[in-house]
């Protein structure tokens, strides 16, 4: 019973290919398995070892449905991707658990401070970490930037540099931030890829540069081994409760050393993971090795400086 599921996969081919190939080179025989709505409409389906429609999430029958997946098809690991389904995953780690099936996910008190922003800020602020300044609509400093508290993907943000520019029902939502603009003519903002182990210690960093961002996702960027890496490094070597891939959102001042703002954690995948991939950070080998091979990782900082990636599209064509 050692295959692997990855849900609400939709676009994750590059994640499917990764834990493919690790397990060719190990010889586990992991088989690469994925949930998803609209399998005919998910590229991963086309790639993955086979695929399961499932419900929404907040379906009454989601988790049995998923358990009952799992057991049918011996599979030992659930990679999950999508923010809305962290905090269910989360609470029901130890009902899988009790069933031989490992959740790679953060513990369930991780999981709600980083679900919420404003409890994210605070966060940051206990290790050391600046966050934006927030404000009220009676106290705005323009540019302002807008974000739901529990938004992803980007969805919902915007810039106003001025009060006509705030949608009326923005400035009276308790689910919508306004926040300090960081200009990016001053700041370079950086996503990194963190791994933690079981026990929750660090065990790799990856800060890229997102040099092009189409959807909420990098579009381009480039991996830096510089003042971003230990600066994170330094402050998260360990995290309560953290495991396996997190993302970490943070700006970085062009002109200021270690002028850091901490934006978000999202303790899951990023769509960017591919980057730090690509870089030679290879955290579905870390998990085929802490979890199938019950080894222990080491610190692993050997993955490529400048490493460059750019994205384009690609087509599955499906003649009926």
């Amino acid at each position: 019973m050692n295959n692997i599921l990855i849900t609400s996969a939709g676009r994750r081919v590059s994640l499917i290919k990764a834990f493919k190939n690790v397990s060719k080179q190990f010889n586990t025989s992991t088989k690469i398995y994925i949930t998803d709505l609209d399998l005919q409409k998910s590229p991963a389906s086309y790639f993955a070892d086979d695929s399961f429609k499932i419900g929404f999430f907040n379906d009454p029958n989601y988790i049995n449905d998923l358990l009952e997946i799992c057991l049918k098809n011996k599979i030992s690991i659930i990679i999950p991707t999508l923010d809305t389904e962290l905090i269910l995953l989360a609470n029901s780690k130890s009902f899988f658990k009790d069933n031989g099936i490992n959740i790679i996910i953060s513990n369930i008190s991780l999981i709600e401070i980083l679900r919420d922003k404003i409890r994210t800020n605070t966060f940051f602020n206990s290790f050391d970490i600046k966050t934006p300044i927030i404000f009220n609509k009676d106290n705005m400093v323009f540019p302002v930037f807008l974000k739901p508290l529990n938004g992803s993907n980007s969805k919902g943000i915007y810039k106003a540099n001025n009060v006509k520019e705030i949608k009326p029902s923005d400035l009276e939502s308790e689910n919508m931030m306004i926040l300090e603009n960081i200009d990016n003519t001053i700041y370079d903002e950086y996503t990194i890829d963190l791994y933690y182990d079981k026990n929750s210690f660090l065990k790799c960093v990856v800060p890229r540069i997102r040099l092009k961002v189409v959807g909420g996702e990098s579009n381009q960027g480039i991996t830096k081994k510089n003042e971003v890496l230990d600066f994170v490094k330094d402050r998260f070597s360990f995290i309560d409760g953290a495991i396996g891939c997190l993302t970490l959102q943070v700006f970085s001042s062009k002109l200021k050393p270690l002028d850091i703002i901490g934006i978000e954690i999202n303790p899951r995948f990023g769509g960017g993971y591919p980057f730090s991939l690509n870089a030679g950070a290879n955290f579905p080998e870390f998990i085929i090795r802490e979890y199938i091979l019950n080894e222990q990782i080491e610190y692993f900082d050997k993955w490529k400086n400048n490493c460059l990636n750019i994205r384009y599209e690609n087509e599955i064509i499906i003649n009926e």
